[in-house]
């Protein structure tokens, strides 16, 4: 049972210091021993080349390019499967995955349009799980990052990218925390909740990185084995 895969999903929003965190989280877990992976979504498959530009067009409807960020979570998949199988990996850290691209479409859906009577994303997530069984890895837990508003567009200062909009749009990021917020009400025992402030990256590495090695152990324990959904 030593070999289990433990995924973990790294998600929140634009500038909340997320990628960094999970990088530093992996080094201390290598240092401790364990085999890390770590796979970003979208990724560098066509899929995932078109949906970065051609998706991110502000001319492009929304539901098209949420469509085109989750064809591209499907395609990466097998890349994650095969780093699991070859390095026999103990955990896997995804840095945005199939909860990213829905998450973000429903919020972009309803900045833009309006909607409200958009499907909760309870509603979206088990549709998807269901459609997409065979296709995607079912995450052990979701680490969900954030940041105060503020730092958060301090952080994000001078950064450049077709998505800049996006990213500095206060009223989107509050839907994308709202949403995120509505997923980790419905699955609580699925979500690690941080607040990423500043100065504190070494504590907050530290007591995640001891977190989800709590969490594996109580896996692994339990006899699970490697699944998807």
């Amino acid at each position: 049972m030593r070999n289990h895969t433990f995924i973990v999903a790294w998600e929140g929003t634009d500038g909340s210091g997320k990628t960094t965190l999970m990088r530093r989280v992996a080094q201390i877990l290598v240092g401790r021993g364990f085999r890390v992976g770590t796979h970003k979504t979208p990724g560098a498959m066509r899929s995932g080349k078109f949906a970065v530009s051609y998706g991110n067009s502000p001319k492009i409807s929304p539901l098209s390019r949420m469509l085109l960020f989750l064809a591209n979570t499907v395609d990466e998949t097998s890349a994650m499967m095969r780093k699991i199988e070859r390095r026999k990996l103990h955990f896997l850290f995804i840095d945005r995955y199939y909860l990213c691209s829905t998450v973000y479409g429903l919020a972009l859906i309803k900045r833009r349009r309006g909607l409200e009577d958009l499907p909760s994303i309870t509603e979206a997530l088990d549709l998807l799980e269901r459609l997409g069984k065979a296709d995607y890895l079912s995450p052990d837990v979701y680490v969900i990052v954030d940041v105060g508003e503020e730092e958060r567009l301090k952080r994000l200062r001078g950064k450049r990218g077709r998505e800049k909009l996006l990213e500095t749009d206060t009223v989107f990021q509050n839907m994308v925390r709202e949403i995120y917020g509505e997923f980790s009400a419905s699955r609580p025992e699925k979500v690690v909740k941080i607040l990423n402030e500043t100065g504190k990256l070494e504590e907050l590495a530290a007591s995640t990185a001891e977190r989800l090695v709590e969490l594996r152990d109580k896996t692994v324990s339990a006899g699970a084995e490697p699944r998807k959904h």
